[in-house]
């Protein structure tokens, strides 16, 4: 397990994701704090969002769907073996962390 927060205490773990450590996508890669809150990290493991949201996915073009709140579900019919979050409140994040619009 890979750990990155460069020159504080604070250090994260990459985020698990197909039984591994999260692809790299858009040159952003998830992170996750002891509280299980993700964030972003950079190709050189650099913080650049630090963890806050209940979920977040991989960015894509420039932006990254996520929410502060929500249920992780179990995919029926998969052992226990995949999941999903759900949740009323999703919104867009830019590469700084701002929330964005997009349709």
């Amino acid at each position: 397990m890979l750990l990155c927060g460069c020159g504080s205490m604070k250090q994260y773990s990459v985020f698990q994701y197909d039984n591994g450590d999260d692809y790299m996508q858009d040159g952003m890669y998830r992170i996750v704090d002891k509280k299980g809150r993700i964030g972003y990290a950079d190709g050189d493991g650099r913080t650049v969002i630090k963890p806050r949201f209940a979920f977040g996915f991989p960015f894509e073009d420039g932006k990254a769907k996520v929410t502060d709140n929500g249920t992780m579900k179990e995919v029926p019919g998969s052992g226990g073996e995949y999941h999903y979050w759900e949740s009323d409140e999703w919104y867009y994040i830019d590469k700084d962390g701002n929330r964005i619009e997009y349709n």
